[in-house]
């Protein structure tokens, strides 16, 4: 049962970082960047790889995914200026 809630919860995850880069790219660019966008997917999958047996709620796996999809988005915006 643990897989099978680890896998969902991966699922929305990936879903909510997609959410959170598409919102954030047509904020401040107003369009939509892909590379943003398939950067930002990596790291849904990265905080639930990381804390998936803390995480059991379906709505906190999409909370997670979001935050960590708009900070993706952000720090690939931002900060790719500096390199």
């Amino acid at each position: 049962m643990n897989a099978n809630r680890a896998i969902i919860n991966t699922y929305l995850s990936i879903s909510g970082s997609v959410i959170g880069a598409v919102f954030i790219c047509r904020f401040y660019l107003r369009k939509l960047d892909m590379e943003v966008v398939l950067n930002a997917t990596l790291s849904g999958g990265v905080v639930m790889g990381a804390c998936c047996d803390l995480i059991t709620g379906p709505g906190f796996a999409m909370l997670t995914g979001v935050i960590t999809g708009m900070l993706s988005a952000l720090g690939f915006l931002f900060m790719n200026k500096w390199l």
